[in-house]
């Protein structure tokens, strides 16, 4: 007999040593108000998540900053065939080409300062 079997066993007549009641009217109705309850925790706690990630987080400002462009912007986007397109983009005091496609984004290029006018 190998070992997992010799556990498998033990678990077994732990299980069988549990004592049960049968299921009556007043432990079921007893189990219904659980699930009752159960499913209308389950609706606040999604109540006041929706409500928290559509007023609260917002204002606590976690997405704000990349918003705002302060860290990248999108410059100008030249489209070269359907859901293929380049992109000049301002990343800090950066100038870079990216290409998008179906397949993923891809890096280009960096432009020097000079090359790019100012506008």
């Amino acid at each position: 007999m190998n070992r997992g079997s010799r556990h498998r066993e033990n678990m077994i007549s732990l299980l069988l040593q549990i004592p049960t009641e049968p299921a009556t009217a007043s432990t079921a109705v007893d189990f219904t108000w659980l699930f009752v309850k159960m499913l209308g925790a389950l609706g606040v706690v999604s109540v006041l998540a929706i409500l928290t990630l559509k007023y609260l987080v917002p204002k606590l400002g976690f997405a704000r900053r990349f918003q705002e462009g302060k860290f990248f912007q999108v410059l100008q986007r030249h489209t070269l065939e359907p859901k293929k397109h380049l992109y000049l983009m301002k990343l800090g005091q950066r100038y870079c080409v990216l290409g998008a496609s179906d397949s993923g984004i891809q890096f280009i290029t960096d432009i020097p300062k000079d090359d790019i006018p100012s506008s």
